[in-house]
């Protein structure tokens, strides 16, 4: 199984690419886009993150690279936070279950979603076997 990102990741959410009549991409992202990540509850967002998903079909299997993403649907997502240090130093404290987010492309918001599982956040970073 191919998967974007050479670390376990940190948490999963649910992502809704938004069509372009929201104010989204002019064409489809593809699997490994390294969007930046705002808190929704922060006021216009203030600081992006660099959290990048690794979407995923019903069987855990990551999507392919090299196919546009549907937009206006509900994708599975493994969210890796990229920077260990920010990890512990924002995360792991905000990071919860149901907490809303937006993904960045620069000032654009082109997609949002929630976390939906915590899963590897608050252990010790592992690369991939």
């Amino acid at each position: 199984m191919h998967r974007p990102h050479r670390v376990v990741d940190d948490f999963e959410a649910v992502i809704r690419i938004h069509t372009q009549a929201e104010g989204g991409r002019r064409s489809p992202p593809l699997n490994g886009i390294r969007w930046d990540f705002a808190y929704a509850d922060d006021p216009v967002p203030n600081r992006l993150y660099m959290i990048w998903p690794d979407f995923f079909d019903a069987d855990g299997n990551s999507l392919p690279g090299d196919v546009p993403l549907p937009v206006d649907v509900e994708l599975r997502a493994r969210m890796t936070v990229v920077v260990d240090e920010m990890r512990s130093e924002v995360h792991q404290g905000r990071i919860r279950v149901g907490v809303k987010f937006y993904c960045q492309e620069g000032p654009k918001r082109v997609a949002s979603g929630v976390v939906t599982r915590i899963t590897h956040l608050h252990d010790e970073r592992t690369p991939l076997g």
